[in-house]
């Protein structure tokens, strides 16, 4: 079948935005951005420097009249605040000027598994109930239930923790003393940027061919790991000695894996933190 061309907006166009313009096919699909500030962006994607909060955003969206936004929003500090006017009013607002579009398809509102509050040693996954267990968790829940009012023209991605290239936390971090590491060896979960960035094309696509999509996925490499073995495995890697490490005993975190992303066919690049570390390493 054809397949017309989309105007996607992603709204908190950062790194993750700028991965899945560079996976898209520029030919199915034109790209609008919006940040706060202009950094140096693809020239594949029309930069706007627009705060989502301001009343101009909504003229802005209304102008573009895009058939596809991805609100990839995150908070600027982590106050309740923040997380509050960032996930909830900024989504509030989107939602409101969807309604205005008359050829609007699709929303994909970018969450978090921080929603996933609930204390239990049960593999989690989209089938399970997230219970929210601090302020960050609830503004996210509460974002969903925004989006999830557009029925099926909403899908909500709840993302655990993105790595890749730019986002070197845990290789600086293994690579320091490990009297930095935590006090505990908590249960981790998490996506390569890459690989997060080509699903969400890949349920563009989806779209793109009028195709229906769950209204919920968590996207994971499903592979929950203790965070001292992701460490100890990236030290290794870096020819650091590991010898005197003591391990704290497992206490906290979760672990996830996602049914539905399995279910789609999509195949990651990256099937566990030992490919996407390796790449980043080597």
């Amino acid at each position: 079948m054809e397949i017309k061309s989309l105007k996607v907006l992603i709204i908190g166009c950062g790194q993750l935005g700028f991965s899945i313009v560079k996976h898209a096919d520029l030919h199915t699909f034109k790209f609008y951005g919006f940040s706060r500030s202009l950094k140096k962006s693809p020239p594949s994607i029309e930069m706007y420097q627009v705060d989502i909060l301001r009343n101009e955003a909504m003229d802005v969206i209304k102008s573009i009249k895009p058939e596809i936004i991805v609100y990839a929003v995150s908070a600027d500090s982590p106050s309740v605040e923040s997380y509050q006017n960032h996930y909830v009013t900024g989504l509030k607002k989107t939602y409101e000027a969807i309604l205005e579009l008359d050829q609007f398809e699709h929303l994909f509102f970018i969450s978090s598994t921080r929603v996933y509050g609930q204390k239990t040693t049960k593999i989690l996954s989209e089938l399970d109930v997230a219970e929210p267990s601090d302020y960050g968790g609830e503004a996210l829940m509460e974002a969903e239930m925004i989006a999830r009012q557009l029925k099926e023209k909403a899908t909500v991605l709840r993302l655990s923790g993105i790595y890749g290239p730019n986002r070197m936390r845990m290789i600086q971090l293994a690579e320091s003393s490990p009297g930095n590491w935590p006090a505990t060896n908590n249960w981790s979960n998490r996506i390569h940027e890459e690989d997060a960035a080509r699903f969400i094309v890949f349920l563009m696509k989806k779209i793109a061919m009028k195709e229906s999509l769950e209204p919920l996925y968590l996207v994971t490499d499903g592979v929950p790991t203790k965070q001292y073995d992701v460490l100890r495995w990236i030290r290794k890697r870096l020819q650091l000695s590991t010898d005197t490490i003591e391990v704290p005993i497992v206490e906290g975190g979760k672990q996830l894996q996602s049914v539905l992303l399995d279910q789609t066919g999509f195949s990651l690049k990256y099937p566990d933190f030992t490919y996407g570390y390796a790449a980043m390493i080597d």
